[in-house]
């Protein structure tokens, strides 16, 4: 490492160091998918200017990718977290909400980004939109407009100007959603969620392995061979719609972090990487057995290769399926119509089969790589996109973002800000909560989420997230699944395993991404690209194999093929590549 270089990351350290009371977070499951302080506590970062003296404007924001739910409307939000948004900053936002990579693509060759760009795939566009000066640098704009971030976020600040800039050293992006991982309320994110009262009658048989599992499937789906309409009822329905996803499981089941499209896995602490899509044992190869026995057993539903994400949650909805690996699809909304016919039925994580790893989630407490939020050459007020931003990425802001407005949707008692009754309750009962009070609707633009320390209250930003805001608000179907297991709430059952040794935790800390490359090479890129479409073209040929001997004979020739699209020259890349981003963390840490 030459010597100005060496300086750089020195100076970064210090600068982490300093800004370590930031705290910690989660984006595991308490992620959801503020306002005037309370006296007597330390006062907020002023705001540069009375908004009441600032001419109101409009400014529009997209992305690479969804950054919001499907069914929100584009443009103007109307919901009561916006309005209070325009009524800080003096700015009405209307959003982009059905963003994807094509559409973005096409803004960015005709140089019609609109005013804020926030970045998912950074390691796909960054270079190209600051070469291309797609955006503007922000450091003098910083200054000015962006005091919050400047004291709340000086490490997100200088991060940035080392590892987002293209080598300019200039400020570009604002990383967002700062998190650290925390306890967890059900450990109900890549699990196994399953059907609570199908497992009871059962007699809650004992899970020791994927076979058991696809057995103990087979075993509901006999007993409960179609749903309240008549419908056909299969074990599980993989949503092979999204690519290579529905193989990631086999990593994170069994002590491995999946990052990168199945060409190498990382190994948790360290995250150095190990494995390689020509390694007949990890994910993929594993994933494709798994759902080939599925298949054979009559547990895997036919339409799983054609279904789309809202088809899965309506399956899970309507009990047509009896797996999900995450709550957020068509579980919860699953339980609140569960709960109405008998309080004790619903979906609930099954206990991990002894040496499985719970993988927790990506957190980090310097912001994501993939939530650049950067500020458009073609904006015709970047002074007032900057104060937004501020705003968005301050504690203040992600503190109005999860929570809503304080005095209507929460308020302070005994020093501790929390959720008021009429919030709680409209929250476990209105299925239209968040768009229609906007609280956890814009997740993705905040500063600090979830379990962040809020530096202003000295507890998680989301301020559900705790033990005794869980056990009070305890459903009739997490007590009857806590006192089975002898527990106060769902999540302290992984907890006790986990003290116990029985099972790990893993998670991904997002300053992992930062000593990667910040740009893919275009040849890597190419045989990345053809390698992935062919491993998700090729998956159903192994998944409907008729044998073991027809799949080890597939499996066999796509190894020959894969070596004739020089996977190994990706898997190379991804090696090298991921090892240097270890190393790099691991001197951010020292």
């Amino acid at each position: 490492m030459d010597r100005k270089k060496r300086k750089s990351i020195s100076a970064l350290i210090v600068v982490l160091a300093v800004s370590v009371m930031a705290g910690c977070t989660s984006s595991g499951e308490n992620a959801q998918s503020a306002s005037p302080s309370a006296s007597g506590a330390s006062s907020p970062v002023v705001q540069e200017e009375s908004q009441a003296t600032k001419e109101p404007v409009t400014l529009k924001l997209t992305s690479d990718g969804a950054l919001f739910m499907s069914t929100l409307a584009s443009g103007a939000q109307s919901d009561p977290v916006m309005q209070e948004i325009q009524k800080k900053t003096g700015v009405t936002l209307e959003l982009d909400t059905q963003t994807d990579d094509k559409k973005f693509n096409l803004m960015l060759a005709g140089g019609d980004l609109p005013d804020i760009i926030i970045l998912q795939n950074s390691s796909k566009y960054l270079k190209q939109i600051i070469e291309g000066n797609q955006v503007i640098p922000m450091d003098d704009l910083i200054e000015t407009h962006g005091q919050s971030i400047l004291k709340e976020s000086p490490s997100k600040v200088e991060i940035s100007k080392q590892f987002f800039s293209n080598g300019t050293g200039k400020l570009y992006a604002i990383p967002g959603i700062a998190s650290q991982k925390g306890p967890q309320y059900k450990y109900a994110n890549h699990a196994y969620n399953i059907r609570w009262d199908y497992y009871k009658e059962l007699g809650y048989p004992a899970v020791n392995n994927l076979d058991d599992f696809l057995n103990m499937l087979a075993e509901m789906q006999k007993k409960h061979p179609t749903n309240a309409q008549g419908q056909k009822v299969y074990g599980l329905a993989p949503l092979f719609d999204w690519g290579l996803v529905p193989y990631e499981m086999f990593d994170r089941l069994f002590n491995r972090i999946n990052q990168n499209n199945m060409f190498v896995y990382l190994q948790p602490g360290s995250f150095m990487p190990a494995g390689g899509i020509l390694d007949p044992n990890v994910a993929y190869w594993d994933g494709t057995k798994f759902y080939r026995k599925a298949n054979e057993m009559g547990v895997l539903d036919p339409d799983a290769f054609t279904q789309k994400y809202e088809n899965f949650t309506e399956k899970v909805k309507s009990g047509r399926v009896l797996f999900s690996p995450w709550k957020w699809a068509g579980v919860d909304e699953s339980n609140a119509a569960l709960a109405k016919e008998d309080p004790k039925t619903g979906w609930v994580p099954m206990p991990l089969p002894k040496g499985q790893t719970v993988y927790l989630g990506e957190f980090g407490t310097n912001g994501f790589s993939n939530r650049l939020i950067m500020i458009s050459k073609n904006s015709k007020h970047p002074e007032r996109a900057m104060e937004l931003i501020n705003y968005l990425q301050s504690m203040e802001g992600s503190r109005l973002i999860q929570n809503g407005i304080q005095g209507k949707d929460w308020d302070v008692v005994d020093g501790k800000p929390q959720w008021k009754q009429e919030t709680i309750d409209a929250q476990k009962n209105d299925p239209n909560f968040q768009t229609a009070t906007g609280i956890g609707l814009y997740w993705n633009l905040a500063g600090f989420v979830d379990n962040y320390t809020d530096a202003e209250y000295n507890v998680p930003m989301n301020f559900t997230s705790n033990m005794d805001f869980w056990k009070s608000q305890m459903s009739e179907l997490d007590k009857d699944y806590s006192d089975h297991f002898g527990v106060s709430y769902p999540g302290e059952l992984v907890e006790k395993r986990v003290q116990a040794g029985e099972i790990q935790t893993i998670h991904y800390d997002m300053d992992n991404e930062l000593g990667k490359d910040a740009s893919m090479p275009d040849d890597i890129k190419r045989i990345e690209a053809k390698v992935t479409d062919y491993l998700v073209r090729m998956a159903p040929k192994l998944i409907y194999a008729k044998s073991e001997e027809e799949y080890n004979s597939i499996q066999a020739t796509m190894m020959d093929e894969l070596k004739g699209m020089d996977a190994q020259r990706a898997i190379d890349y991804w090696m090298t590549n991921m090892t240097k981003a270890a190393e790099t963390f691991a001197g951010l840490k020292k």
